[in-house]
C-alpha cells in the first residue's frame, strides 16, 4: 500500500512519534548524549562515561549486545552511582525541593534536561504545519519523555496517559489522545530509562500490544522518529506479532508506515522493507513495512493534512464521551433528571454546559450495580470524606472498589469513614484493606522517613492561623506543617482547609495530589477512628 493511498483514504492514522522527532525539533540528545549530561550534572567528563561504557562492553555477558541494550545497563549502574553522590553532596542543599518531593535524584535530573529544551527556531514553520494534523489522527503514542506533542496539540490533561498502566484507562476515549509509554518529565518516577525498567516494560508487552492491536485494528500506524533499524521498532513489531495469528498478520499487512530521516533529500522515496519475526509458537511470518524516506516533513504533514475522515473526529469524540457519561451519571444522581434527546447530526452543536448529561442503554439498575462502584474515581471518595456529600454505599466502595482496585497499589487514601460501617466478618473477605488497616493505625505509619526529618524542626502551632506567612504559597510545606501540628490544631478548621484547597484539586500536580492524598487521609484516620 503507497502513502499516496493513505493520504487518500479516509481512515486517519495513528501517530508513533520517537527520539528523532525531538531531536529534530528540540535539538534533544540522544541516549548516549542524555546519560553523559546526567553524568556532567555531578561533576563528570564524556571520558567518564566512555570508561563505564567500556567496562560494560568488554564484560563477557554483554559483549553481543546492541547500543540500545547496552545503554540501558549504563544507565542502571549510572543510576546507583549518581544517587549516592547526590545524597552524599552539596546537591542536597542545592535541590532540597527534589529531596522534599521524594523524588528518585537521576530520574529528576533527566526530566529536568529533557524538560529544559525549547523548539529551535529554523523549524517554527515546520511545526507549525505539523499543528494542524491535531484533528487528522486517531491517536499518538510516543516513547518520548518531553512534552512538545501535548504543547503542539494543546491536549488537555485528561487525554495524556503516561506509561503502561495508564494505556488501559477507563477514561480513554482512544480518539485524539496520546499516550506516553516510557514514561514523561512530569512524572520522572515512571521514566523508562533502565535496564530494569525495560526488562518490566517488556513483561508487560502484551498490554501494550493488545492496547495497540485496538487502536490498529481498523486505521493504519505512521512511524515518525524513528529508523527501521531502531531496535525500539523492532521490539515494537515482533511484539506486536508474537501475539497474533497468521489471519491477524494478514490483515494488518497494509497497516505501517515509516517516515525515515534521510539528510537534505526534498523528494518522498517510497520503498517497501520487509519485516521478518517469530511468533511465540516459532512460526516465523513477513510483512511489508512503507518507508518514506525524506528530509522534507513539512511535505508529509501537508499531504496527510488532506486525510478526510468518514465522520467528524470531534463529532465521534463528544458522542464517546457522552455514552461514557451515562454510566458516570446513573450512578451519581439520586433524584430524578429530566432526559435530553437529540439527533445524531445535532451532537457537534452542543456546547460544553449542554455536554453534563447521560444517554442510557439499558437498565439503569443494572448499570448501577455492575459498573458503579468498578469505576468510582478517587476523587469522588476525597470529596465526600471532606463533604459528606455523595451517598456511597460504604460496604460496596470497601469491598468492591478498595479491595478490587484502589488497594492493589501501593498508595495513600482514606478508608476509616467507610471501613468502620462493616463488621470483622465483611472486613476479613477484603485481605487488601486489612492489610492497609494494620499498617495505617497511627499517625506516624503515614509518614517516611524523609517527611519526619524535614517536619522535625518546623514551627509548633495550635491554630491554622499561626501558618507562618512564608509558607502559604508553597504546598508541600504548608501540608507538612498541618501534619505535624495535627493532634493540636482543631479538626474542624483542619477540614475547612481541605476543603478549600479540594477546589484546586484538577490543576493540582501529580506530587501535589500525592501530599493532599495523605492530609486526607490523615484526616480521615483523625475524624473516624482516633
Amino acid at each position: 500500500m503507497s502513502f499516496d493511498q493513505l493520504v487518500n483514504g479516509n481512515k486517519l492514522p495513528v501517530l508513533f512519534i520517537g527520539s528523532g522527532f525531538s531531536r529534530r525539533y528540540l535539538n534533544s540528545p540522544d541516549w548516549k548524549y542524555l546519560l553523559v549530561q546526567v553524568y556532567e550534572f555531578i561533576g563528570k567528563k564524556e571520558i567518564h562515561f566512555k570508561t563505564l561504557q567500556q567496562k560494560l562492553k568488554n564484560r563477557s555477558e554483554y559483549r553481543k549486545l546492541g547500543e540500545g541494550e547496552l545503554n540501558a545497563i549504563i544507565a542502571e549502574e549510572m543510576e546507583r552511582e549518581f544517587n549516592d553522590y547526590f545524597y552524599d553532596s552539596d546537591l542536597v542543599n542545592q535541590y532540597p525541593n527534589w529531596v522534599e518531593e521524594e523524588v528518585n535524584p537521576f530520574r529528576k535530573c533527566i526530566a529536568t534536561i529533557v524538560g529544559e529544551l525549547n523548539i529551535l527556531k529554523e523549524t517554527e514553520e515546520e511545526i507549525e504545519v505539523f499543528k494542524m494534523l491535531k484533528n487528522k489522527v486517531m491517536s499518538v503514542i510516543t516513547t518520548n519523555y518531553d512534552t512538545l506533542i501535548e504543547h503542539l496539540f494543546e491536549l488537555p490533561k485528561e487525554s495524556t496517559f503516561i506509561g503502561q498502566p495508564q494505556l488501559f484507562n477507563p477514561e480513554s476515549l482512544e480518539l485524539g489522545e496520546l499516550f506516553k509509554i516510557h514514561g514523561c518529565v512530569t512524572e520522572p518516577d515512571n521514566i523508562v530509562i533502565s535496564k530494569t525498567d525495560y526488562d518490566n516494560f517488556r513483561e508487560t508487552a502484551k498490554l501494550f500490544t493488545a492496547k495497540l492491536l485496538t487502536l490498529i485494528s481498523e486505521n493504519p500506524v505512521v512511524f515518525i522518529g524513528y529508523s527501521i533499524s531502531d531496535p525500539n521498532i523492532q521490539q515494537i513489531l515482533t511484539d506486536l506479532v508474537r501475539c497474533l495469528s497468521s489471519e491477524q498478520i494478514e490483515s494488518l499487512k497494509n497497516h505501517f508506515y515509516l517516515v525515515e530521516y534521510n539528510p537534505g533529500v526534498q523528494d518522498l522515496v517510497e520503498q517497501q522493507f520487509i519485516f521478518e519475526a517469530k511468533s511465540y509458537n516459532g512460526e516465523k511470518t513477513v510483512f511489508p513495512i512503507t518507508i518514506i524516506s525524506t528530509d522534507n516533513y513539512k511535505e508529509i504533514y501537508t499531504r496527510l493534512l488532506t486525510l478526510t475522515p468518514a465522520m467528524n473526529l470531534n463529532t465521534v469524540k463528544q458522542v464517546k464521551r457522552i455514552v461514557k457519561d451515562i454510566v458516570i451519571e446513573s450512578v451519581e444522581s439520586k433524584e430524578k433528571t429530566d432526559v435530553m434527546t437529540i439527533l445524531m447530526d445535532d451532537i457537534s452543536k452542543l456546547t460544553q454546559a449542554d455536554q453534563k448529561f447521560a444517554i442510557a442503554i439499558g437498565n439503569v439498575k443494572d448499570i448501577n450495580n455492575a459498573y458503579g462502584y468498578n469505576l468510582r474515581p478517587i476523587v469522588d471518595v476525597l470529596e465526600d470524606v471532606l463533604f459528606d456529600n455523595k451517598n456511597l454505599d460504604h460496604k460496596k466502595l470497601v469491598k468492591e472498589t478498595y479491595e478490587n482496585s484502589y488497594f492493589r497499589a501501593k498508595r495513600i487514601l482514606p478508608i476509616y469513614k467507610y471501613s468502620t460501617s462493616l463488621s470483622e466478618a465483611e472486613l476479613s473477605s477484603c485481605p487488601n484493606v486489612v492489610k492497609y488497616i494494620e499498617c495505617h493505625a497511627e499517625k506516624e505509619d503515614y509518614l517516611n522517613g524523609s517527611i519526619i526529618k524535614t517536619i522535625r524542626n518546623f514551627p509548633t502551632a495550635t491554630s491554622m492561623n499561626e501558618l507562618p506567612p512564608e509558607w502559604a504559597n508553597n504546598n508541600w510545606r504548608k501540608i507538612l506543617w498541618i501534619i505535624k501540628n495535627l493532634d493540636d490544631i482543631p479538626l474542624d478548621e483542619v477540614q475547612k482547609f481541605l476543603q478549600t484547597e479540594f477546589s484546586n484539586y484538577n490543576s493540582f500536580t501529580d506530587n501535589e495530589r500525592s501530599s493532599f492524598h495523605r492530609l486526607v487521609s490523615l484526616y480521615d484516620l483523625y475524624k473516624y477512628k482516633l
